[in-house]
């Protein structure tokens, strides 16, 4: 599961690259026993551009996918404790 975990982690910053601001405090994620995906992004401030962003990154995590295993973000503005497994933490 290890493996799993790096390999997800990397496909999510791969996707974010191109697809964060300065609003976003916390991205995080956690394997279900399922096998889907679920990622949690935590705001400073949701604005139309953030929208874009979620969804483009979201598009591109999903893309890199092998089969259909990613679940609807889980978005929180303000304060909010992130899943397990961190990718980005705004310091």
């Amino acid at each position: 599961m290890k493996i799993e975990l790096k390999y997800q982690a990397c496909n999510i910053a791969d996707a974010l690259c191109r697809n964060i601001n300065n609003n976003f405090e916390s991205i995080s994620f956690e394997i279900m026993n399922s096998g889907e995906i679920l990622i949690k992004i935590i705001l400073s401030e949701l604005t139309e551009q953030e929208e874009e962003y979620i969804d483009d990154f979201i598009a591109e995590f999903s893309s890199a996918q092998e089969r259909d295993c990613v679940l609807k973000p889980l978005i929180e503005v303000g304060h909010s404790s992130p899943l397990p497994n961190i990718v980005y933490r705004k310091v």
